[in-house]
């Protein structure tokens, strides 16, 4: 699978991790699966990473993947961070993912580093869950 979640019990956030190619349907796959477990764990914090990501989807098929997220049932005040992957055609659409969840109203921030996504998100503390 080219994508697995996980808990993170020390930043109470969900991690999705994407390595190599991910199809549209992958996609939408991980997004549904990385709600449920938010919901699951009572966490409004979300970390993508996808320093790994090679591609397999296009611009059009992320701006479907915004309105699908407009539609899941999000907890109130998600907040997501995203990790650039290695390549920069990735990359560009990561930057593209970042910029229709914000057209929105959705909190997500693109970053460099791992640290720097989980720096951003540990400011986010527990009276923000729903």
């Amino acid at each position: 699978m080219p994508w697995t979640i996980s808990y993170l019990q020390d930043l109470d956030a969900v991690l999705t991790e994407y390595s190599g190619v991910i199809s549209p349907a992958e996609l939408q796959q991980a997004a549904a699966a990385t709600i449920a477990s938010a919901r699951e764990h009572r966490t409004v914090k979300l970390l993508g990473d996808c320093t790994r990501l090679e591609g397999g989807h296009s611009i059009v098929d992320l701006y479907a993947l915004g309105q699908m997220a407009e539609s899941l049932p999000l907890p109130s005040g998600v907040h997501e961070a995203v990790v650039l992957p290695q390549l920069s055609a990735a990359a560009h659409d990561v930057q593209f993912w970042e910029t229709t969840c914000r057209n929105r109203g959705l909190d997500v921030r693109v970053f460099r580093t791992l640290e720097g996504a989980r720096t951003w998100l540990s400011q986010f503390n527990a009276s923000a869950k729903t």
